[in-house]
């Protein structure tokens, strides 16, 4: 099963130590020259005055935006330079905790077997008969050296064609999600690049002449057509299906029967589904005409169509026979009240569903009717798992990933009809020992609701000056999972407390919290963020997490929160600085969508018209003026703001660089306090940071946040004992 849905996950927080408040960092140089200020008026709103709009180039080739990007670079570059020293010793304590890591598992392909692996310090994907031992596994592509062509490099998807001479590749090489399709004949290595501007999709026909990709619309990249390239004459490429509505999005993906694959095209809440033939060629008719409300996602296998539906009220499991309508189809399985379908996998002997129900997740085996085998809990207080597909649908066998943010991940295998579990690895770190940290979740009462919040500490180091990072989302139903991340472990070694916030607009505790935290409800989730960091100022652990000595009764005065968020969530990280500045100590935003209302208003840009049911339409003046509410850009004004690094992509399609661009600039010409408010532009990224370069630049991230807190405790202490100085002077009997 498959849903398309745009979302950008956060890779990892890190440490952070002592740090200035927002108006007293005063090591920072000052800031660029004063950034030209012109009054733009925005074409779809013409009230609306937008004084940065110069900084918008589609082209990313004007020289005065360009000098801008360059100049803001070279001053965060100056400013940051004191922060060098802590980023190389995070850089090293990641070297000293590098994981003896357990490769992902095999990929099941009938007689084959597939998985990427590091050979030599070179990322390669590997193959082996079913039946020989893993060290006949012969390389057939060289991930490294592929990336190594171009500065930056992404690879979106592979695919094996089915006589297993060729793989097909999907490769980004700008940052800005326009793949390029090539085909690397296995045995001599040639690399043939075929065609480019596609999606991450491809289904080989099943004589391996042809493939069927999504081609990307041209300026606003929203994958619209789906394509049939013949390897032979790529040159002209057949049009199979396309959606002209600029709201929905296509894509494709092969079945359980590797005989079809099904052509989709959805917006947030409406799917239609077409079965494509890989071995004639043809398109049925829609499974079911696009109804708005109305969702169906569906497999194939042993000529069964499976599909999950809302088609009959909640979304549920229907099945019938290849060829039915999906109101045709009959139910299978339909979760209780309060329960909800989050995933399922299709096998050849039964249905693997995981099932949340507030935030806690359990598996649910059924047989190809619908019954009930077996069910197991997924996940305990403070942990996670989820099942990974293993790639062939005869195995009956699901993989299932789990850790928590102090226990490093472990990969296990579960045979669907037998029940039998077993483990087949687990990451290993040497130099860090789980036993030395603590992993909770809990709850904070808040605007009638109450927000999870999963964090995690070190027992022996914490203090009550220890610092929250507090990561936030929510966003596309997304549920930001407490995964285990070797740079948190580092950053509970420095004392601090790493938080994560379920706010409402994210899936944490399924559909109905999504719901109450998009669109008309999007405040909601910055109201929940913001309660969060201020129950976090007060949090002490409880006596059962074992803190010891360290823990304290109550706090002397309340904890710096540095808040951090990429894309929806600097959108959520910014509104609640807007809202609460002196609530945050720090922040850093990573590709940061802030410039709502201008963003939205504009249907050129890539995703605009897709995503006007998560944050709303400006043309209703019932969405606009919510977006007024919040709108990180529209909503800065003069007030004592605190220090914020924020990272951009020149390339970056889904959250253009000019939005991070004007946010600073507007943030640096109103802030009233003396703090550094810093843009660092990629020019070789997107949205993603560019792998080359992500740990350097992650690692200066924290070491700006660290760097700050150190300043503001070293401030701290240095006031104190000015007063106790001063309180003994007075006390001196004075001379006569």
């Amino acid at each position: 099963m498959k849903l398309n849905a745009v979302a950008f996950v956060i890779s990892g927080l890190l440490l952070s130590q002592p740090a200035l408040s927002h108006d007293s960092v005063t090591s920072a140089p000052s800031q660029p020259s004063p950034v030209q200020q012109q009054e733009t008026q925005q074409q779809l709103l013409p009230s609306v005055s937008d004084t940065f709009a110069w900084l918008r180039d589609d082209s990313r080739q004007s020289r005065q935006v360009r000098h801008f990007l360059t100049e803001q670079n070279q001053h965060a570059d100056q400013a940051l330079a004191q922060y060098h020293p802590i980023q190389q010793q995070l850089l090293q304590q990641w070297q000293d905790y590098a994981p003896q890591k357990a490769e992902k598992p095999w990929k099941i392909d009938g007689d084959y077997r597939y998985r990427f692996e590091t050979r030599n310090d070179e990322r390669v994907l590997v193959r082996r008969f079913a039946n020989e031992s893993e060290d006949h596994a012969e390389v057939i592509f060289n991930l490294t050296q592929r990336a190594a062509l171009s500065n930056y490099y992404s690879l979106g998807h592979w695919a094996i064609s089915p006589d297993r001479n060729t793989i097909a590749v999907l490769e980004d090489r700008r940052g800005d999600r326009n793949y390029t399709l090539s085909l690397i004949d296995i045995k001599s290595q040639k690399a043939t690049e075929l065609a480019s501007g596609l999606s991450t999709e491809i289904a080989w026909t099943t004589n391996s002449d042809a493939l069927y990709v999504v081609t990307n619309e041209a300026h606003t990249y929203r994958p619209f057509q789906i394509v049939k390239i013949n390897r032979h004459q790529p040159a002209n490429p057949q049009v199979i299906w396309q959606d002209d509505n600029p709201a929905w999005l296509v894509s494709l993906y092969p079945t359980g029967d590797k005989n079809y694959a099904l052509v989709q095209s959805n917006n947030h809440d409406t799917s239609e589904q077409y079965v494509l033939s890989l071995t004639s060629g043809e398109l049925s008719a829609p499974l079911q005409q696009r109804e708005k409300g109305t969702e169906y996602y569906s497999d194939i296998l042993n000529q069964q169509l499976i599909s999950f539906s809302n088609h009959q009220g909640e979304m549920a499991l229907f099945r019938g026979p290849l060829g039915s309508q999906i109101e045709q189809l009959t139910p299978v399985f339909v979760p209780k009240a309060g329960t909800e379908i989050k995933n399922w996998y299709l096998f050849d002997k039964g249905i693997a569903v995981i099932l949340g129900q507030q935030g806690s997740d359990e598996l649910v085996v059924l047989d190809q009717n619908g019954k009930e085998r077996f069910r197991r809990p997924m996940t305990a207080n403070g942990t996670v798992a989820w099942l990974s597909q293993n790639g062939d649908a005869k195995s009956n066998l699901v993989r299932i990933r789990s850790m928590s943010m102090t226990t490093p991940a472990t990969w296990s295998e579960l045979d669907i009809e037998t029940g039998e579990e077993r483990r087949l690895s687990q990451d290993n770190y040497p130099n860090i020992a789980p036993e030395h940290y603590h992993s909770e979740q809990i709850r904070v009462r808040a605007n009638g609701v109450e927000v999870p919040v999963s964090l995690a500490f070190r027992h022996d180091k914490i203090t009550a000056d220890s610092p929250v990072f507090l990561y936030g989302y929510g966003a596309y139903g997304t549920p930001m999972k407490p995964y285990f991340m070797p740079q948190v472990i580092s950053l509970l070694d420095q004392g601090a407390i790493y938080a994560i916030a379920h706010v409402r607009g994210g899936g944490y505790l399924g559909s109905e919290w999504y719901q109450a935290g998009k669109g008309l409800n999007k405040p909601n989730s910055i109201k929940d963020f913001v309660a969060t960091a201020q129950v976090m100022q007060q949090y002490m652990p409880s006596i059962s997490a074992g803190t010891g000595a360290n823990a304290h009764s109550a706090l002397p005065q309340p904890r710096e929160i540095y808040a951090i968020g990429g894309s929806a969530g600097g959108t959520l990280v910014a509104a609640a600085i807007n809202a609460a500045p002196n609530t945050f100590s720090g922040a850093v935003l990573q590709s940061p969508f802030v410039d709502v209302i201008n963003t939205m208003s504009d249907p050129s840009l890539p995703l605009t018209q897709q995503e006007y049911q998560e944050w709303g339409n400006p043309a209703k003046t019932k969405d606009l003026a919510v977006m007024k509410t919040y709108s990180p850009y529209d909503n800065l004004k003069p007030q004592a703001y605190p220090p914020m690094l924020v990272r951009t992509g020149l390339n970056d399609s889904q959250v253009p660089y000019w939005e991070g661009a004007k946010f600073i600039a507007k943030l640096q010409a109103l802030s009233t306090a003396n703090a550094p408010y810093l843009l660092t532009t990629d020019f070789n990224a997107g949205h993603q940071k560019n792998r080359k370069t992500a740990m350097a630049a992650q690692a200066m991230e924290y070491a700006f946040l660290l760097g700050l807190h150190q300043q503001k405790m070293t401030s701290s202490a240095a006031n104190t004992t000015s007063q106790n100085q001063s309180s003994q002077d007075s006390m001196q009997p004075s001379s006569s």
